[in-house]
C-alpha cells in the first residue's frame, strides 16, 4: 500500500532552467508513482511539461519579494496545503522560501528544500535572506560542490542534508534516437557546413555563461588550424545588451560566416547531435552543470570551465578538459588539442561519455533518490 506522500513544490517560474526541469522531472515521477503532487508556481513555459498541468499547477505570485505578497502568500500556500493535504512541501527558491516556511510552521508540514546555487552574499542580512534554505527538516544539495559550500558558509544546518545530483531524460538525449532529417533540416535552415568541426555552447545568453571568453577563444582558433569551423550559440537571447556586444566582436574580426547566433530550442537534443564539440566556459561556477551532462549523454566531447560542479561531472582527459576559468588562452589551448587529438571522431571517448552519463546522471536516478528522501524526511 503506498505511503500518503502527497508533494507540493514550490517555484517561482517554470521556466527553462534547470531548476525548473528538475521540478517538472519530479513531479511527473511521483505521478506516475501513484503518488499526490503540485507545484505553486506564478509562470513559465514548461508547465505544460506537467502531467495534468491543467489542476496540478498552481498559480500562485511566488515570484515576487514583495513584502506583503510575500505574506499574503502564506495564506495562500496554507489554503493549498489544506487542500491538497500536503504532507512535504518542497521549496526550489529563495524567492518563496520565507512564506513557505511560515506556511509549513502553521499547518505542521514538512518543509524540504534544494540548494540550487551559490547564494553568494556580501554582508549579513543577504546571508541570512539565503539561510531560510536551510531551516528546513531536510535540504538536498545539487552537488558536492554545493555540498562543500553550505558547509562552509554557514552555521546553522538542516537536520538532514543530502546529495542528489541533477539528472537529465536519457532517451530525449540519445543520439540513437535522433532523426537525420530532422539534423538535415537544421543544417539548412543555419546554412552550416555538413563537413565543418562544429562548436557548440548551449545556454541562456548572460555575462556569466563565457560567450564572449569561448568566442575569443574561437577568433584564435580558427586562425591557428587549417579545418573549416564554425560556432553554435544555442539558447534564449533576450539579452539585448549582450548580444550586440558579441555580435559587434563578431563582425569586428570578420568571423561571421563562421558564427551561427540561435536563440531557444525546444529540439536542443538535435544540436547536440550536430555538434562535434561543446563547451562551457562559464565564469562563475555551475551549481551542477546540466550542458556537461546532456553533451555526454549525446556522445560529445566537453571542454569546461576548471570550477563548480563541472569538475564532478566531467572526467578530465577522458570525456572532457578543463580549462583556466576566464583564460582563453588556455580556452583556445584546450580547443586545439581536442581537434588535433581527434577527440571528436573518437568511438571510445562517445562510449565514454555516455557511459558516465547512463551510470551517474539519469532522471530516473535522481527522482528515485528524491522519493527516498521524502520518504526519510516523513520517517
Amino acid at each position: 500500500m503506498q505511503s500518503k506522500i502527497c508533494v507540493l513544490q514550490v517555484i517561482p517560474n517554470l521556466d527553462v532552467s534547470g531548476a525548473s526541469q528538475g521540478c517538472v522531472d519530479v513531479a511527473n515521477y511521483l505521478t506516475e508513482k501513484k503518488y499526490n503532487s503540485y507545484i505553486a508556481t506564478n509562470s513559465g513555459q514548461k508547465r505544460k511539461n506537467v502531467n495534468g498541468y491543467e489542476t496540478k499547477v498552481l498559480k500562485v505570485p511566488v515570484h515576487t519579494k514583495n513584502p506583503l505578497i510575500v505574506i499574503l502568500n502564506i495564506f495562500r500556500l496554507t489554503r493549498i496545503i489544506r487542500s491538497c493535504g500536503i504532507n512535504i512541501l518542497h521549496v526550489r527558491s529563495r524567492a518563496p522560501a520565507w512564506s513557505s516556511y511560515v506556511a509549513c510552521l502553521m499547518t505542521h508540514t514538512k518543509y524540504v528544500s534544494t540548494f540550487h546555487g551559490t547564494y553568494n552574499f556580501n554582508n549579513f542580512l543577504k546571508k541570512y535572506y539565503n539561510s531560510i534554505m536551510l531551516m528546513t527538516d531536510g535540504t538536498i544539495a545539487i552537488s558536492k560542490f554545493i555540498y562543500d559550500e553550505i558547509k562552509t558558509k554557514y552555521k546553522k544546518m538542516p537536520k538532514i542534508i543530502k546529495i542528489i545530483p541533477r539528472g537529465i531524460d536519457l532517451e530525449f538525449f540519445n543520439a540513437a534516437s535522433i532523426d537525420q532529417e530532422a539534423k538535415d533540416n537544421i543544417l539548412k535552415e543555419f546554412k552550416i557546413n555538413r563537413e565543418s568541426i562544429k562548436i557548440m555552447l548551449p545556454g541562456r545568453m548572460t555575462e556569466w555563461k563565457g560567450h564572449l571568453i569561448l568566442l575569443k577563444a574561437f577568433e584564435r582558433v580558427i586562425h591557428q588550424i587549417d579545418k573549416k569551423l564554425e560556432l553554435l550559440l544555442v539558447g534564449p537571447d533576450d539579452n539585448t545588451l549582450l548580444k550586440k556586444k558579441l555580435t559587434s566582436f563578431v563582425y569586428k574580426k570578420n568571423i561571421q560566416s563562421t558564427v551561427h547566433f540561435i536563440s531557444a530550442r525546444d529540439d536542443i537534443n538535435n544540436f547536440y547531435s550536430i555538434a562535434d564539440i561543446v563547451v562551457s566556459p562559464s565564469t562563475d561556477p555551475e551549481a551542477f552543470g546540466r550542458v556537461s551532462i546532456e553533451a555526454q549523454a549525446m556522445g560529445k566531447f566537453v571542454i569546461a570551465s576548471n570550477h563548480g560542479g563541472s569538475t564532478e561531472t566531467i572526467i578530465n582527459n577522458e570525456t572532457g578538459y578543463l580549462f583556466n576559468n576566464a583564460d582563453v588562452n588556455d580556452l583556445s589551448a584546450k580547443i586545439l588539442k581536442a581537434i588535433n587529438e581527434d577527440k571528436h571522431r573518437s568511438e571510445t571517448v562517445r562510449q565514454a561519455c555516455i557511459m558516465n552519463a547512463q551510470n551517474n546522471y539519469s532522471g530516473k536516478k535522481m527522482c528515485d533518490s528524491t522519493l527516498n528522501f521524502y520518504k526519510e524526511i516523513i520517517g
